[in-house]
């Protein structure tokens, strides 16, 4: 079977038995694929632009996705309210646009976050600082306490951008103090 912009995502699967391909086989694909943009519309709903609406929560499920599959479906349910079944009706090439979309998105994100991150003295790594890495549920529950929300579970429909922000505040001020505490160190000494 050829396929064309019209294969259904569903008959792509069944003749390609993309679940099945190697990996070099579905980054040929994903390579011709990968310079054109989103498709606008999904099943008559508008693609995002960006994922800078999305709540902490729909981010923290996006990321979990560990499959092809997964980076199918997942990312179609959770923004759009697209259901597996109805996502293999829509057209192959323009799911899998999306889904190299995602995965573009999700890079920025995943290094914003990365350019935010604290960077440790050598004292601090020394003491065990890079022991203590609570992952998504730290930073759960950094702002929970930091807003003074009682329910972590409340945290998840806040959207990632605010939460962002606040750590890219929380983290500059820290720099600013440990830098202010050691220009008064050399002064003393």
């Amino acid at each position: 079977m050829r396929t064309d912009k019209d294969t259904t995502l569903k008959d792509f699967i069944f003749y390609t038995d993309l679940f099945k391909s190697d990996e070099k086989q579905i980054g040929d694909l994903f390579r011709k694929l990968e310079s054109t943009e989103p498709p606008p519309y999904i099943l008559n709903k508008p693609a995002p632009k960006n994922l800078n609406d999305l709540t902490f929560g729909q981010l923290i499920q996006i990321q979990s996705v560990k499959t092809i599959e997964d980076m199918l479906f997942v990312p179609l349910d959770v923004i759009l309210n697209i259901n597996k079944e109805k996502a293999l009706t829509c057209k192959a090439f323009d799911i899998i646009r999306f889904m190299l979309f995602i995965q573009k998105e999700l890079t920025r994100i995943g290094k914003l976050f990365s350019e935010i991150k604290y960077r440790p003295s050598a004292e601090e790594i020394q003491a065990g600082i890079n022991q203590i890495d609570n992952g998504i549920f730290g930073t759960i529950d950094w702002y929970a306490r930091r807003m003074g929300i009682t329910d972590h579970s409340e945290v998840e429909s806040i959207p990632w951008i605010r939460i962002y922000k606040c750590l890219e505040m929380d983290n500059k001020q820290a720099l600013f103090e440990k830098k202010l505490r050691e220009i008064y160190s050399k002064k003393i000494k």
